[in-house]
C-alpha cells in the first residue's frame, strides 16, 4: 500500500465513522439549537481539532504506550466519563437558568431576541464552544478506539509516522468539519421554528441525558474491564 492508496482507504473508513451520529453530533447540535448556529460550528472545528490530535498521537506511538501501560488508557477513559457527566449536568443547569431568567414577553419578540442573539455571539463565546467540542472528542473513547486499532494499518513503509499521522489526521478533519457543519446549519434551520419552551426545554435535558448515560456507560466499561 502506498501514500495515495492509504490516503484514500482511510478516507472512506473516516468519512464512514463521520457520518454515523454520535456523541460529536449531539454537541453540534446541543451548541447550535440552545445558543446558536456560529457556536455550533466552532464546536464542530473543535472536535475536528480533537480528531486530529488523536490521529497524530495514535501514528507516533501512543498504540505502543497504552500496550505498555494500560492504566493510561483506562485513565483518559474515566476522565471521558466524568466529562461527559459535567457536560449533562451544564446542559440542565444551562436550561434550568434560562427558564429562571425567562421574562414575559410576545412570542414574536421573544424568538426576535432568540435569533439576534444567535447571531451576535462573541469570539469568546465561539472560543467556549471550539473547546467543548474538543474535549468532548478528546474524552470520546469511540475516537481513541478507533484510531489506536486503525491507525497502524494505514501507516506506509518510508513514510514518517509523524507524516502520516498529520495526513490522515487531517482527512478525517476536513470530513468532520464538512458533515459537522451541514448538521450545525441543518439543526439552525429547524431550531428557528422551534418556538416552544417546552420543546426547547426537552431538547437540553434529553441531550444531557445521553451525555450522562455515555458518561455512566463508559466508567462501567473500565470498571468491569478491571474486576
Amino acid at each position: 500500500m502506498n501514500y495515495m492508496q492509504a490516503l484514500l482507504g482511510f478516507a472512506l473508513v473516516a468519512g464512514s465513522m463521520a457520518l454515523v451520529p454520535g456523541l460529536d453530533m449531539m454537541m453540534v447540535l446541543h451548541e447550535t439549537i440552545n445558543v446558536g448556529r456560529r457556536r455550533g460550528v466552532a464546536a464542530a472545528w473543535g472536535i475536528a481539532t480533537g480528531v486530529l490530535v488523536w490521529a497524530v498521537a495514535a501514528a507516533v506511538g501512543l498504540a505502543a504506550v497504552i500496550k505498555a501501560f494500560p492504566l493510561a488508557y483506562d485513565a483518559i477513559r474515566v476522565a471521558g466519563g466524568l466529562y461527559l457527566f459535567y457536560l449533562a449536568f451544564s446542559m440542565a443547569r444551562r436550561k434550568q437558568s434560562d427558564d429562571g431568567h425567562a421574562v414575559a414577553a410576545e412570542p414574536v419578540k421573544s424568538v426576535e431576541h432568540t435569533n439576534v442573539s444567535r447571531e451576535t455571539s462573541s469570539f469568546a463565546d465561539c472560543a467556549q464552544s471550539f473547546w467543548r467540542g474538543f474535549l468532548t472528542d478528546f474524552f470520546n473513547p469511540k475516537i481513541g478506539v478507533f484510531y489506536i486499532a486503525v491507525i497502524p494499518q494505514f501507516l506506509v513503509a518510508g513514510v514518517g509516522n509523524l507524516e502520516m499521522g498529520v495526513s490522515l489526521g487531517l482527512v478525517h478533519f476536513v470530513e468532520s468539519v464538512l458533515v459537522l457543519t451541514v448538521v450545525a446549519y441543518t439543526a439552525s434551520y429547524f431550531a428557528g421554528r422551534l418556538h416552544n419552551e417546552r420543546s426547547q426545554r426537552i431538547l437540553g435535558l434529553v441531550s444531557g441525558g445521553i451525555m450522562a448515560v455515555l458518561g455512566g456507560v463508559t466508567i462501567a466499561d473500565v470498571v468491569r474491564s478491571r474486576v
